[in-house]
């Protein structure tokens, strides 16, 4: 296993997957692609009966800042290639 595999970061080879904490792949080749997915994933929070919600809310909101670090990543490098 390399490195960035433990720590849920997609590797070299394939900048366009996030993996998450539990082993989700959340395909991410730009912007939009990962909005939908953090919207999902709040979804599926809301869904949650309140009884689950707090195991839930840990594992789900973890695969959330995977996402948001892909998206700042993802806005850093296009910025950048726009200059």
């Amino acid at each position: 296993m390399k490195s960035n595999e433990r720590s849920g970061r997609s590797e070299p080879e394939d900048l366009t997957t996030v993996t998450g904490h539990t082993g989700t792949s959340y395909l991410c080749p730009d912007l939009s692609a990962v909005d939908q997915h953090i919207t999902l994933l709040y979804q599926e929070i809301e869904r949650t009966p309140p009884s689950s919600r707090p195991e839930v809310e840990r594992t789900v909101w973890a695969d959330i800042d995977l996402l948001l670090d892909r998206r700042k990543w993802l806005e850093v490098t296009t910025l950048t290639a726009a200059r």
